[in-house]
């Protein structure tokens, strides 16, 4: 660089009126290790005391990985009345303009001196503003290499994001926002050319349009040291944040909770950065160790090794899972436990994930849930990245809406989207057990999802059952097998039959399909049938006024929207040849009357005359039936009356029947009586 300041040495000795402006060409100029072509030094002379020197490079080639980032450069330098001081040359107006073809101007204001006798030079100064920072700058360049610093004070990112938004691989939705503090250090010498970046950012944020991604109050702190001199170029970073919460996707981050610490190392060339000793470490939540091959444009994840330990609960739970789980009961959940995690990456795809739990907790006091001693080994794997491996879930016991279960292992295969059970599982419930032989469900979370399942209930009582639905107690037991449970094509099907033996007697469900079940509006189909049942157990139970003798019900066809019946055809009667006790007290009449639509006239026979010495009657048959369609009921009874039908056809003395008047009854009227009649202790009031 000393011959453009050679030009300034000749200023005293030539006579201004002999020459006023010399002019310098080089094709090529090394000038600290960055070379230079097609250089012009034009010396306008004025005066003995008055000059301007002009530098114009048309070719700048700076180390190859900031030529990478900033394209073709060209500089033009201009200084106003250079002074010498031989072995010093100064310029206290310096003005810097750097161009780019990817990059706007760069302006620079400021001072430069240099030596001669060492080779020496400063220049130091600032005056434009980037991204609403002024900026300041100092080099220093000795025999020994290079020092040059860069400090911009308070950025504005939404400002830097417009600058340099086009170069940075974000979403383009993406807006940024809040205040950060850039210094960087760049030096050259004999081992080759290296930069340090610190960056600070402080009530920062950003948000997408479709609010999947949001930042607020962020405060974070990164630092890169860079080897710009090689090829490819490489770096490390260490980065912390320990204000804010950042949301991506269903996962939360909580830095004021969970302060993060992350280091890395890598290289960057061809539009990819490799990612090298990763270590990250968020408090009371996880330690984070891996690898990674990430494209820039478009932005991918190339391949990916993650491993993730210490994984702590209750953190892991409110980060990873509460957000995905929040339209679901299991969106409030107090945990403790820890776990583990390998996640394999490829072609922005995971192709692996094992993961290991160990002692969670799951509980919510307010819906009475509790799951103790969770353990799972979970190996999952990508259809096409080899063979399955098999996983386990165990648990010690479980409770949660009434339920209650005991200590219960599912062993299974996870492969792309399928699950199957590769042995039998026994989970016990109450004083019982599902005993699951077959379960398999492919193509989860698509539109061709299907299943098959396949069990054998062993013996469980009713009564536990019926209280955790909020339904009466009674006796009897549930068991039987469920064969051939399918699902294809949104069609949930039971190729079998279930079977209760409740009321002491028989209930059998067949032809249950449901259409949807995960949709919005489920359809249920099928038909039950009940045998000999126990007449004075059902009345019992539920408050109905007491009725002895046995029943059989037939309920077919039903079809229900939204799980609210639409049609069925329902005939209940006593069995033919029934040799059982047959008495009805006086509550039953009143209320069976109530519903069939005679009740004036027999609540006035109960109330007078000798019938209301009378706490019970006998009967011979007992009926009611109804066909639901289009929400009327049209009811029925065991057989024909002079002016409707028979409910009940009394026997014996004293004898009372029970007519019914209304043969079309609206459904929702009739549910409502029902209802009635099952809840007011003293029956139904009559009007």
């Amino acid at each position: 660089m000393r011959w453009p300041l050679a030009l300034v040495a000749l200023v005293p000795v030539l006579p201004a009126q002999a020459i006023d402006r010399i002019q310098v060409r080089a094709a090529s100029v090394v000038v600290a290790g960055i070379r230079t072509a097609d250089v012009v030094a034009s010396l306008q002379i004025h005066s003995a005391t008055n000059s301007e020197l002009d530098v114009h490079a048309a070719s700048v080639q700076p180390p190859a990985a900031i030529a990478a980032q900033t394209g073709p450069l060209s500089l033009r330098m201009h200084c106003v009345n250079p002074l010498i001081r031989e072995p010093r040359f100064e310029c206290s107006a310096l003005t810097l303009q750097a161009q780019s073809s990817r990059w706007p101007e760069l302006r620079l204001d400021g001072k430069a001196s240099f030596r001669s006798d060492t080779g020496a030079y400063a220049a130091s100064g600032g005056g434009m503003r980037i991204a609403g920072a002024a900026l300041k700058f100092d080099v220093t360049s000795t025999a020994n290499g290079l020092t040059a610093r860069l400090d911009l004070p308070g950025l504005q990112i939404a400002e830097l994001r417009s600058l340099v938004g086009a170069r940075l691989p974000l979403p383009k939705d993406l807006t940024l926002s809040g205040r950060g503090d850039l210094h960087a250090v760049v030096e050259q010498n004999a081992a080759g050319f290296t930069a340090d970046l610190k960056l600070t950012l402080s009530d920062s944020g950003f948000q997408n349009a479709s609010f999947t991604w949001i930042g607020e109050k962020l405060a974070l702190n990164a630092h890169v040291t860079a080897d710009l001199s090689s090829v490819p170029l490489t770096f490390a970073l260490q980065l912390g944040a320990d204000k804010g919460q950042a949301l991506a996707g269903p996962v939360l981050l909580d830095f004021d909770k969970n302060p993060l610490d992350l280091k890395l190392s890598g290289n960057y060339a061809d539009k990819a950065v490799q990612v090298l000793n990763l270590q990250g470490t968020q408090r009371d939540l996880l330690h984070l160790t891996g690898d990674a091959q990430i494209g820039v444009s478009p932005l991918a994840v190339n391949k990916a090794s993650l491993n993730a330990t210490d994984i702590r609960f209750p953190a892991a739970y409110s980060t990873y899972l509460q957000l995905s789980l929040a339209t679901t009961p299991f969106n409030q959940l107090a945990t403790t436990g820890t776990a583990a995690a390998r996640l394999q990456v490829s072609d922005n795809l995971p192709t692996q994930l094992d993961l290991l739990v160990h002692e969670l907790t799951l509980s919510d006091a307010s819906r009475t849930l509790q799951v103790d001693g969770i353990n799972s080994e979970l190996h999952w794997t990508a259809g096409a990245t080899g063979p399955p491996r098999p996983s386990w879930l165990a648990w010690e016991n479980s409770q949660g809406w009434g339920i209650t279960g005991a200590r219960s292992k599912l062993d299974f295969i996870a492969q792309d989207r399928d699950f199957r059970l590769i042995k039998p599982a026994r989970l016990p419930f109450f004083d019982g057990a599902l005993l699951v032989n077959t379960l398999a469900v492919e193509q989860i979370g698509s539109a061709a999802i299907s299943g098959v399942f396949d069990a054998v209930i062993e013996p469980i009582s009713v009564a536990p059952i019926a209280k955790a639905f909020g339904l009466p107690e009674f006796s009897g037991q549930l068991s039987g097998r469920i064969p051939g449970l399918t699902y294809k094509d949104k069609l949930l099907s039971l190729q079998g039959n279930v079977e209760a033996n409740v009321f002491d007697g028989s209930v059998v469900a067949s032809n249950l399909r449901v259409r949807e079940p995960l949709g919005q509006w489920p359809r249920l189909y099928g038909d039950i049938v009940g045998r000999n049942l126990d007449l004075e157990a059902i009345t019992s139970t539920f408050e109905f006024g007491s009725i002895t003798g046995r029943l059989d019900v037939d309920l077919t066809g039903l079809e229900t929207f939204n799980w609210t019946p639409v049609a069925f055809d329902l005939v209940m009667a006593t069995p033919k040849g029934d040799k059982s006790r047959h008495r009805i007290s006086q509550r039953a009449v009143q209320n069976l009357s109530d519903i069939g639509g005679g009740g004036g006239g027999v609540s006035a026979a109960l109330q007078s005359g000798a019938l209301k010495f009378f706490d019970e009657f006998g009967y011979d048959r007992i009926g009611l039936s109804c066909r639901l369609r289009n929400d009327v009921c049209q009811m029925g009874g065991v057989g024909a009356a002079k002016t409707g039908f028979y409910i009940v056809k009394g026997s014996g003395l004293p004898r009372i029947d029970i007519i019914g008047n209304n043969q079309r009854v609206d459904w929702p009227r009739l549910m409502t009586q029902v209802s009635e009649a099952l809840s007011n202790p003293e029956g139904i009031q009559l009007k």
